[in-house]
Order: C-alpha cells, then structure tokens, then sequence
C-alpha cells in the first residue's frame, strides 16, 4: 500500500492466492475509485508509489534470473506509459525517479520523469516526495483518570492531532479482540468507538493518519476503512 498526501490518493497492491498474479487499486480519500482491481502484466511486478496520475510499478531482479524493470501506468487512461526493463529504482522523487541500470557498474545514474516516462543522464535539481503520513505510538506515562475506566489490553497507543488527542486500544468481547479509538482533550474524554471487532489477533499497528484522515486496515488485511477526524 502506497499513499501520494498530495493528491489525496492510496494505491493498493493485492494477490491472486492461485497464480500470485498482482492486481493494482487506486483509491482517493473521500472513497472514489481511479483504478479498480487492474492485473499487472506478470506477477514479478510490484507496487513501488503513485504521484497524482501515475502509478510507479517495479520488479526485481539483482540478483535472480527475473529480469528487473521499472513500469510507469497512466491512471486516467489505465495504459502503461512506459517500461525501462533492467532499471532498478534507488530513489522515487517528485515527478522524477532515480534508477540505475542493472548491468552497468554503480556511479552512474538516470532519471525518468514520471509524466512522460523519458529517461535521461542529465542531473537536474530535484524535490522530495511530501509524505504526511503519521502512526500513533505506544503511550508509556500515566494513564489520565478519564482513561482509567476503560479496560482496554495489553498496549496503549496515543497520537496527538491538532487540539485534541487519539487514543488506540484493544478491549476483549467474547473471547475475541476489538480496536478501539478514543478522542479526548487534555482533560475530558470526549467520544470513543469501537474501530475493528470479532479479531482473532491483537493488531500490531492499530492505524495512520493523512491530514485529518484515518485509515485502519482490517484484522485480514483485506479491507481499508477511512475515518474523518
């Protein structure tokens, strides 16, 4: 799973259980739908980033007989803009990759220029990707007396967010787990709900947060539910 915060955009990388051929999804934050389920060429490609209408595939191949490769697919068209087979990415920046080639020795590198897919030896000044993604982190002080009352298990997560503060937290229901998400201020807890049931297993990272939005990836992994703060 890829997330461009520019652009409000999340791209998702599934498998096909049988044949592990990879399908591609490219969602944005308020639930509409770019690409839905888009089969990759073959299954050695994946999921490397999406910048706006561009989705950045890649595939390996250092040091296995696969070949290596860098694929760029237009969103708005569903086509593949371009293929640079051999290349290897070293560093996605904005509107530019940096690669180098698969055979050539090290030192060397090219840039591809995501709009257009050309590739070119010239060194031009470049940008890093904005990502304003953030995780909650496990909370090790007090616990404030109005969080006392609720009898969550094993950790407690905390993440500020503007005036208020997130707390994340596991309570058991009838032998199963459930993620919790609570909103408080410094003094006053102010509403909580109950985020993912019926888990069979504690959820090692209970989310992350894009501007004011939370994404809380289901205890399979097969589903991304979106929560506006």
């Amino acid at each position: 799973m890829e997330v461009d915060t520019v652009n409000n955009l999340l791209a998702v990388e599934s498998r096909n259980q049988t044949d592990t051929l990879p399908y591609f999804s490219v969602i944005d934050f308020e639930g509409l739908t770019h690409i839905d389920h888009m089969a990759a060429e073959a299954k050695e490609w994946t999921l490397e980033g999406v910048q706006g209408d561009y989705l950045i595939l890649k595939r390996f191949g250092d040091y296995s007989p696969i070949q290596a490769g860098i694929q760029i697919i237009h969103i708005p068209s569903r086509t593949v803009l371009c293929t640079h087979l051999e290349y290897i990415i070293k560093e996605v920046y904005t509107e530019y990759i940096v690669a180098r080639h698969r055979l050539i020795p090290s030192g060397i590198d090219y840039l591809i220029h995501i709009p257009t897919g050309n590739l070119m030896v010239q060194h031009i000044p470049l940008a890093y990707c904005v990502r304003d993604i953030n995780y909650p982190v496990p909370y090790q002080g007090q616990v404030p007396k109005f969080m006392q009352t609720i009898d969550f298990t094993d950790q407690l997560w905390l993440q500020p967010h503007r005036d208020l503060f997130l707390w994340s937290y596991h309570t058991i229901q009838s032998s199963k787990y459930a993620l919790n998400l609570s909103i408080s201020t410094k003094t006053e807890l102010l509403d909580s709900k109950i985020m993912l049931n019926d888990l069979d297993k504690l959820i090692p990272q209970p989310y992350f947060t894009v501007k004011d939005y939370i994404f809380i990836l289901s205890g399979d992994k097969m589903k991304i539910s979106t929560y506006l703060v």
